[in-house]
This record gives C-alpha cells, structure tokens and sequence, in this order.
C-alpha cells in the first residue's frame, strides 16, 4: 500500500509539479515540553495504518536544537523517493521542538497540521473557513494558453535575487511576533508591498506582480490528515489595500485542475520557461491555530514559480509567525530575513485592522 499511496502523491502533483523543487511542505512547531519520541513513533504507525494514503511509518529522528537547521533543510530539500515514507518527522531531545513535513501530493497546509496533532496527541485546529466548492472559471487547456502567452509576452515581477550561490536547496527565516491581524488578504498586500520595497532597494521594479495563493477547500475546525485543496493565482495593484486584495480574491476562481499525468514535452517546457513561468511569489496561510500544547508554528509552504519565494504564516495564542522559503541559487540567508522584516513590518504599517472572516480570509497550503 505504501508504493500505491506513493505513486499516488507523485500523480497529483501533475504538472504542477515544478521538476526543480521537492513539493516538500514543512511546519517546525515551539511545544511546551519534549516529546518522547518512541511515543510519536508509534502513534504515527497507527495513523498510517487508519489513513493509509500516508504511505509507509516514517523514521522518527532524535536530534539537538543545534541540528534543528540542518533537519529542517534536509526535510524540505529531500526529494521523495517512490515508496518512501511521505512524512518526515524530527523530534528534538534537548529543546520543546519538532519538525514534520510531507509530500506536498499526499497532504495540504491543514493535513499537514493534522498530522501535527497527532504527533504531539492533541487536535488541533484552524478558524480558516476554507473555500467550499468555488469552481474554476476556465478549463485547463484555456488556462495553460493563458500562462504560456504570460510567460513569452508578459511574465509577472521577478523578486530580485540577493546573495545566491550555486548550490541546490532552500534558505529559512521566521520571525515571531506579538499576535497581529495577518489573513489572507493582509498578508498578500504586505507580501506585495515587501516585494516592491526590495527590488526598489535594488533597483528593479516590480511592475506586474501576480500572487500564487494555495487554498484549502475544506474549513479547518477538525483537521484531517489530508489533501483537498485549490489553487490561485491574483494579478496585485502597486501598494495594495488589503480590503481590496480581499475583495478581488472572493471575487476571483481558483485555477482549474491539472492533468494527473505529465509528459516529456510538459516537463521540458516548464523546465525551458522556469524563469518566465509561474508568479512573483506563493502565498500560504495556516490561519489562527487552537493548539493546548503549541506555543508557535512556523510553516514553510514549497517556493517555486519564477522567484522560487514562498511567504508563510500561522498564527497560535498570542504569537503570529511569519515566515519565508526561497532557493540558495537565489538568496542567502541574510535575504531571507531582509524579506521576512519587510513583510512584518509591512503588516505592521497597514495596521491589520480587517475584521475576522473578511473576503479572501481562506485556508491556504
């Protein structure tokens, strides 16, 4: 069952399926005390067994807070070979921290935080509303003509890169912060606005940014250990409002399914276009998390697209966590942070005075 479940998360993935990058999804939850990691181990061979679209019972590691930046990368870096485990999970001896992550094709955002849940033997939930059954406003073939005419003629902002070297994966930067108002609408236009801020320190422009949302379809209340989700893609107005941004994004259809399977010629184009293909950058949002025994969560959606930068946020008790992923050929880690305080302190100026449950606040990957 466990090669099947495999195949599976590799066949959703589709032509999604940017061939340069894991579609390893990440969240490295602040707990109150140590885990005993035998205990999670054998809680999460139970869930495989009831779900067992997980694939195989993953390996629980044992590490110390200062190898916590290494499992972190190596968990969201890794490819997923077929009929390995589609879980990984870290738990560390020394420091109340823990590291889960899963192929992106076997769980979205909220699945992810339900296996949390059961790693640590508390549920845990989300007041993200989901998106219900809003349907896709084209089909795939018309959409697919849409981004190859943008890629060639018109592609969306590029962040500019900043410190790259010429090795593969990804760097990592969250910042936690005093609880603010940080949905879905609001963290796009700050997104947005830190974009702007940085390639003008760096003298680009970023004159036609487009937004990659990945949203759940389902409410997060009682969280299962799944995937059922959709994905968006919102042209963003020079110094966005986030009531606007909200406005167009309940406005706006989600994208229409891709095919289940890829081709060579698919493959080869997406790999010919990567510079010009996808969005300025992914925006995914875990929502306001009810969790008894989590002090924070920083999570680290997949950054692809023509920047390869993704924007994260949760947001548990009095703590709002905002994060940023982005490719090493890119940026260092110093650039990561950079883009992390400009989207804080973007939040920060904007105020996040939008009431709870406004047009656009969705569960996001």
């Amino acid at each position: 069952m466990s090669q099947s479940a495999s195949d599976q998360a590799h066949s959703v993935v589709g032509l999604y399926g940017d061939p340069t990058v894991s579609w390893s999804i990440l969240i490295e939850a602040c707990l109150f005390s140590v885990l005993p990691a035998e205990a999670v181990r054998e809680r999460l061979r139970d869930a495989t067994v009831r779900y067992p679209h997980l694939g195989a019972p993953p390996a629980v590691e044992p590490i110390r807070a200062a190898e916590i930046p290494q499992a972190r990368a190596r968990f969201a870096e890794r490819p997923y070979d077929r009929g390995a485990p589609l879980i990984r999970v870290a738990v560390c001896t020394d420091e109340p921290v823990v590291l889960v992550a899963a192929h992106h094709g076997a769980l979205d955002g909220l699945g992810l935080l339900a296996v949390l849940g059961i790693v640590v033997d508390s549920p845990l939930s989300s007041g993200a509303k989901g998106i219900g059954a809003r349907s896709a406003g084209t089909s795939f073939l018309a959409s697919a003509a849409k981004r190859l005419a943008e890629a060639l003629f018109a592609p969306p902002a590029r962040i500019t890169p900043g410190g790259g070297s010429p090795s593969p994966g990804d760097v990592f930067s969250a910042r936690n912060e005093p609880r603010m108002r940080c949905g879905t609408a609001e963290l796009v236009a700050a997104a947005a606005h830190a974009t702007e801020r940085w390639n003008g320190e760096h003298g680009r422009s970023a004159a036609r940014v487009v937004a990659a949302i990945g949203a759940s379809c389902r409410a997060g209340a009682a969280p299962e250990p799944d995937r059922d989700s959709a994905f968006f893609r919102l042209r963003v107005s020079s110094a966005p409002v986030a009531s606007e941004v909200g406005t167009s994004l309940a406005a706006q259809a989600p994208e229409p399914d891709f095919p289940a399977r890829s081709s060579t010629i698919a493959r080869l184009g997406t790999r010919l276009l990567a510079s010009r293909l996808g969005s300025t950058f992914l925006v995914s949002n875990l929502g306001v998390i009810e969790a008894e025994c989590v002090r924070s969560i920083a999570f680290y959606p997949a950054a692809s697209g023509r920047s390869g930068v993704a924007f994260g946020a949760a947001t548990v008790g009095g703590t709002s966590t905002v994060t940023v992923r982005a490719r090493r050929k890119d940026f260092d880690g110093a650039a990561a942070g950079r883009l992390a305080d400009g989207v804080v302190d973007a939040l920060r100026r904007q105020g996040a005075r939008a009431r709870s449950g406004q047009p656009g606040d969705v569960a996001h990957q």
